[in-house]
């Protein structure tokens, strides 16, 4: 499960979420990305201020099966995650997620399809990662 927090924090809530508004869903589910995905969420934020030093970019390449590789996914390839990580962790710089190992935060790649095939097929990682 991505979030095992949430329901917790929707209960404490008081309310069904289909009560709540829009910015008190997304603020219960950024709560429990803290609680949950904690060393994710340090990292990205780390790297978004490498992007900030770097001209604008910083990558990240984790194993996808390491417990930080699967909350990088998590977050990544959850669109609201992905969205919320964006606007209140990376301080609006966009994530871009490749294969499944491979995080861009800040600019992508101009050619998005060779990063993907060099993520896959090698040099930088390959498809049994």
């Amino acid at each position: 499960m991505s979030l095992p927090s949430l329901e917790g924090i929707l209960a404490r809530a008081g309310m069904p979420a289909t009560d709540m508004t829009r910015a008190a869903r997304e603020q219960a589910i950024l709560e429990a990305m803290r609680l949950d995905m904690a060393p994710a969420l340090e990292l990205l934020h780390q790297k978004a201020h490498e992007a900030d030093r770097n001209g604008g970019s910083a990558e990240i390449l984790e194993d996808p099966n390491s417990p930080l590789g699967k909350q990088l996914t998590r977050i990544c390839a959850g669109t609201i995650l992905r969205e919320i990580a964006e606007r209140e962790v990376t301080h609006g710089k966009p994530l871009t997620f490749l294969n499944c190992c491979r995080v861009f935060i800040g600019t992508a790649p101009d050619d998005l399809a060779l990063a993907q095939i060099e993520s896959q097929a090698g040099p930088v990682a390959f498809a049994d990662c």
